[in-house]
């Protein structure tokens, strides 16, 4: 069956336009290095199919492909050869003007559907009997079946470890993005923290916690877990009605979304006055996580501080039942390096990862921090700025 891809028409003050469109160069992510990893893989073509790898790939977001699960993009980028975006004909005017690509398709939403439309452009790409790397990790078993059906002779490889290789290193426009991203994150925590009165909810905390990561630049709230009292002792509980209480620990986990780049902070307060146990386990923490940036260094590697973190939480008496104990960011709440026990990429100048310390005992309590690190030449770049929690904030 022949499928048509639609080529946005171009009006004359399209094409004006066009002349000041961005250009490869003007993208965020790293793309003469993804382009690298593309040529020195063993396959003819790499594909993009996940919102973030099309975001990195193409320079452009496109928003539903995220909140309309069967609106599929993809890339498609041949070996020596240049890249075709592919989205949804609604989306394809939007994607031509903010996109540095030149070649985007449009395909009809519902029939042909994205998965022949896709079939269609490898067979005008000769790619359709080619070795092929497409994001497995991603793409559902029904359109991965559609695609194979559609293309019987494709050899199909994973896409994953391509687009890692380039994205792990961040561009100095990454890095900054990021590093606004956690700061206006770290602020937006202090305002909520130094809000904190005796008998809010944690939904109360929570609201403010997101009006304010909004008012400091984000696009969208991704994650917002603000708890107090027992709840603390929970990772990932969505804030509810309890009302903070003299004596309790405060604690969020959250971050947001800023041009597509996540921010992930951790912070932890005291409502009333720290107990000497509040104060002895959190001086033990802060240690540890010192430590552990320290250590955040060029040649390093993710299992060597994960077992660090281990082996200097089990020293001072807390549990360690973890499986990892930070993680890369960017385009994903959670990229490589993970530091984790299976991470044995070194570290390298360029990247940036979170540490996450934390002790929980579920049902109880919990305690919680997590900063940005910046790998340098030399000494980690701690980007903690306003809020570092060095001491457990005393709020309420």
């Amino acid at each position: 069956m022949s499928v048509t891809l639609v080529k946005s028409p171009m009006t004359a003050d399209a094409e004006r336009a066009a002349s000041a469109r961005k250009t490869r160069a003007d993208a965020m992510g790293n793309l003469a290095l993804l382009e690298r990893a593309i040529d020195e893989s063993p396959y003819d073509a790499v594909i993009a199919v996940s919102p973030e790898n099309v975001r990195y790939a193409a320079d452009v977001h496109i928003a539903t492909q995220r909140s309309i699960r069967d609106r599929l993009a993809f890339v498609v980028w041949p070996k020596g050869g240049e890249p075709v975006l592919l989205v949804c004909v609604i989306e394809a005017a939007y994607a031509k003007k903010h996109s540095w690509m030149h070649d985007v398709r449009g395909y009809q939403e519902f029939e042909p559907g994205p998965v022949k439309a896709l079939a269609e452009l490898l067979r005008e790409m000769k790619l359709d009997a080619a070795r092929v790397a497409l994001e497995t990790d991603y793409l559902a078993a029904a359109y991965y079946n559609d695609l194979v059906a559609q293309c019987p002779q494709l050899k199909i490889g994973a896409a994953e470890p391509v687009f890692a290789r380039a994205r792990m290193q961040k561009t100095p426009a990454e890095v900054t993005q990021l590093v606004a991203a956690f700061h206006a994150t770290e602020e937006a925590f202090l305002h909520a923290f130094t809000s904190v009165k005796i008998g809010d909810t944690e939904k109360q905390i929570a609201v403010r916690l997101a009006e304010r990561m909004l008012t400091e630049g984000a696009d969208q709230v991704t994650s917002n877990y603000c708890n107090a009292g027992a709840n603390t002792g929970f990772p990932h509980m969505v804030p509810s009605a309890y009302r903070v209480q003299t004596g309790d620990l405060v604690k969020s986990d959250s971050g947001g979304m800023f041009r597509q780049y996540f921010s992930n902070v951790g912070r932890t307060a005291i409502a009333g006055r720290a107990s000497a146990k509040d104060v002895s386990v959190w001086k033990h923490l802060r240690d540890i996580h010192h430590a552990v940036i320290e250590q955040c260094r060029a040649g390093r590697t993710g299992a060597e501080l994960f077992q660090l973190a281990k082996q200097r939480q089990e020293q001072a008496g807390l549990a360690f039942p973890y499986s990892h104990n930070g993680h890369s960011l960017g385009l994903n709440i959670h990229e490589h390096p993970i530091i984790n026990a299976h991470e044995h990429l070194p570290y390298q100048a360029g990247m940036i990862t979170t540490v996450e310390t934390r002790a929980r005992w579920p049902g109880e309590l919990g305690y919680h921090m997590e900063d940005l690190i910046e790998i340098t030449d030399g000494a980690p770049i701690w980007h903690a700025r306003c809020f570092r929690n060095e001491e457990l904030l005393v709020v309420g």
